[in-house]
């Protein structure tokens, strides 16, 4: 299991600024608006500010479930912090 916090912390990502994510499924989540290219609610990095390509949802402890938005470059950064 990944630990969702030193991710974030390896990033540079304020937990508290991340967006909450609802408890429904992913797939019921509207998660592709955030990340299609032509969707007007497309969101930023949660890293960089770039256009995010990829979403997941992490578990920040005595906030729930967040959305963490990803460039290409910072998604790969999160999967290699998570090998660490």
């Amino acid at each position: 299991m990944r630990d969702d916090m030193r991710i974030l912390a390896a990033l540079g990502i304020d937990p508290a600024a991340l967006e909450p994510a609802p408890e429904a499924p992913l797939r019921l989540s509207g998660w592709q608006a955030r990340i299609h290219p032509l969707s007007l609610t497309r969101r930023p990095c949660s890293s960089c500010g770039a256009p995010a390509t990829a979403t997941q949802v992490v578990s920040v402890p005595g906030s729930g479930l967040r959305w963490r938005d990803s460039c290409r470059n910072c998604m790969l950064a999160g999967f290699r912090a998570a090998r660490s």
